[in-house]
């Protein structure tokens, strides 16, 4: 078993979320995360989320099992979950991007999901894939 795992999953907003609600989201979820040993990054679309979620495997199931019981989202979709050797969000408890269409556009092999004007809750394995790399490379800094 190895000791760390990530999980990548998406999922659409039941509610309109404005910046204050993302921003009370955060800061009850980030101390939690850092007091369990947990990083990722939630981006959020305007109407839905893709979060990425880093940790030892027990910590990642048992924080999975409360998202999926979160009233804030539905359609809740686990794209991919595989061990990783380190961590791709090493230094935050949670990042956090508020993204664009123009901003996804811009992620190479994104561009034919996008043009059909299709939201992060439908996005597959492979594309979530590039999205995070293109956050973790600090391209939408």
């Amino acid at each position: 078993m190895t000791d760390l795992v990530q999980l990548v999953y998406v999922s659409k907003s039941t509610q309109e979320m404005t910046s204050e609600d993302l921003t009370k989201l955060l800061l009850k979820i980030r101390p939690n995360n850092q007091l369990n040993g947990i990083t990722g990054m939630l981006l959020f679309d305007g109407g839905s989320f893709m979060q990425v979620i880093e940790g030892r495997p027990t910590d990642i199931a048992y924080l999975f099992s409360r998202i999926q019981l979160d009233s804030r989202h539905k359609n809740i979709v686990h794209l991919l979950e595989k061990p990783i050797a380190k961590r791709q969000f090493p230094d935050w408890s949670m990042g956090f991007r508020d993204i664009t269409d123009a901003m996804l556009e811009s992620v190479e092999g994104l561009n034919d999901f996008f043009i059909t004007k299709s939201c992060l809750g439908n996005v597959d394995a492979s594309r979530a894939v590039r999205i995070l790399d293109a956050f973790a490379k600090g391209r939408w800094q």
